[in-house]
């Protein structure tokens, strides 16, 4: 580690993301960022007193740079989708713990070669999937853990949300771009870590979006079936006139409904002859710092595999999107 065991951070990428993370890894004890590297110095100069790496091109001499920087000890991947798999490869290879931003991938192929990478190099990959290392999360998993409420029995996930007509950037990009990675893989989360196996049946339908050099799907809805009875419905949309992220996790004996899905901080459990019992846990302080604390406290552990986000999850995750997307 550099600098009495802080954790130094590089950021891949300059976007919006970028910036919500560098200002969440500023609150984050033990880590500091001293890198940004992509295309435009002018937008990298947001990110100072960091060292900027520039090219004014396509941002890779930047990004090399930036992987070769022997300060840096972990980077945060905020470039677009299409671009996650090749440079967590190159990062791991250079020696870099990777926190990459979600989808990490858009196939399964891609995160089958990224796992086998981390555990060749010995090096520490994390999908950033935020969902899951919020407080609620463990809230959720402690209750399902009891059994209490008996076996999971259904999963309805739905991420609806409106982008506007403003700048669409990367999501109308006909290869990376479109509504089920970016929004579909949270709710797909859920249920990649509810249910076990490969789904026995899929079926899926999308509205599409058409775009310079293609289409993308700005809409849909897909259903699973798992072994043992589990069933699953994941819906997205990219123009919904009604906001809607949640989670109703189905189950033997009740129900909890999770709010904001993507983010949660509060869920209502349902017992049959009972009140509802509301479930409240604020983030701390914001929906980064979860996933930023547990890397930094893994990589100083010296652990590679994240037991919350393994690359396990990252693999099936990528297996059920890919499902979906053959029947769409």
């Amino acid at each position: 580690m550099a600098v009495e065991g802080a954790v130094c951070w590089g950021i891949l990428g300059a976007g919006g993301i970028a910036k919500r993370f560098a200002a969440s890894l500023a609150g984050v004890g033990g880590a500091r960022l001293v890198a940004v590297s992509g295309r435009s110095a002018g937008r990298l100069a947001a990110f100072a007193p960091a060292r900027i790496y520039a090219d004014g091109s396509d941002g890779a001499a930047a990004h090399e740079r930036l992987l070769a920087d022997s300060e840096v000890d972990a980077v945060y991947l905020a470039l677009p989708h299409s671009m996650h798999a090749r440079w967590a490869v190159r990062a791991l290879r250079a020696g870099k713990a990777v926190l990459c931003e979600k989808p990490a991938v858009l196939t399964a192929g891609e995160a089958r070669e990224i796992a086998a990478v981390a555990r060749e190099t010995g090096m520490l990959f994390v999908e950033a999937m935020k969902c899951r290392f919020v407080p609620l999360h463990s809230r959720v998993q402690a209750l399902l853990g009891t059994g209490e409420l008996g076996q999971v029995r259904r999963i309805d996930c739905v991420q609806l949300v409106d982008y506007g007509e403003g700048r669409l950037g990367y999501l109308t990009d006909p290869v990376g771009g479109g509504a089920l990675y970016d929004l579909g893989c949270y709710p797909m989360s859920w249920v990649e870590e509810l249910t076990c196996g490969a789904p026995a049946g899929v079926s899926a339908l999308a509205r599409w979006k058409e775009v310079p050099g293609g289409r993308v799907d700005w809409a849909g809805r897909a259903e699973l079936a798992f072994a043992g009875g589990v069933e699953a419905t994941v819906a997205w949309a990219g123009d919904s006139g009604k906001y809607d992220c949640s989670c109703l996790i189905t189950c033997e004996n009740g129900s909890i409904a999770v709010e904001r899905a993507h983010r949660p901080e509060r869920a209502v459990v349902h017992r049959a002859g009972r009140c509802d019992e509301v479930v409240e846990a604020p983030y701390d302080p914001d929906d980064f710092h979860g996933e930023i604390a547990h890397f930094c406290g893994l990589l100083r552990s010296g652990v590679a595999e994240s037991p919350v986000m393994p690359l396990a999850a990252t693999v099936r995750n990528a297996e059920l999107l890919d499902a979906v997307r053959a029947r769409m």
